[in-house]
Parts: structure tokens; C-alpha cells; sequence
């Protein structure tokens, strides 16, 4: 009987270093699991950053091509105001100016 009973006590000593053994390399497993998905999902977030990155520069720039036209117009339209004026006045600066040469004035 007291050979029976260390028997089952080493038994279940063998039992309970297989079951910690187990359970050793179920938790090492699920935490490699757990790196390998964490680092997957810092992927992710990198690629979505780049991305969205990506997006929004293209938003600005485009917002800022959209600025670039509206400034040019407004000085194209400027300058051809400016050339007006001076050509509207170019026919009497050159008779003050000959009026002046000549001693007409």
C-alpha cells in the first residue's frame, strides 16, 4: 500500500510538471503570438499613417495649386488694369513731353 501510494504521488508529480510544462509553453506561444500580431498591427498603423500622410498632402497641395490660380488671376487681371491706365495715358505724356521739348507750353 505505501509503495502504491508513492507510486500515484510520483505519478501525479509527473502529472503536474507535464500540466506546468504545458502550460509553459502555451503562455510562450501566446505571447509570441501576441508580439507577432502587435508588431502586425504597428504595421498597419505605419502604412495607415504613411497613407493618410500622403492624402493629406495631396489635399494641401492641391488646396495650395487652388490659391496659386486665384492669386495669379487677380494679378493677371491687375496688371492688365495697370497696363490700361498707362496706355490711357501714354498720348498725353508724350505731348506734355513734346510740349515741353518744343517750349509750347
Amino acid at each position: 500500500m505505501a509503495v502504491e501510494a508513492l507510486k500515484l504521488i510520483r505519478e501525479g508529480e509527473e502529472e503536474g510538471r507535464k500540466i506546468i510544462e504545458e502550460a509553459k509553453e502555451s503562455a510562450a506561444k501566446l505571447i509570441r503570438d501576441a508580439e507577432e500580431e502587435a508588431n502586425r498591427i504597428k504595421e498597419q498603423a505605419r502604412e495607415d499613417a504613411k497613407r493618410l500622410a500622403v492624402q493629406i498632402s495631396d489635399k494641401y497641395a492641391k488646396k495650395g495649386e487652388e490659391e496659386e490660380r486665384a492669386i495669379m488671376e487677380k494679378t493677371r487681371a491687375e496688371v492688365e488694369k495697370l497696363k490700361s491706365i498707362a496706355e490711357s495715358n501714354l498720348d498725353p505724356a508724350v505731348n506734355l513731353v513734346l510740349e515741353k521739348i518744343l517750349g509750347l507750353a
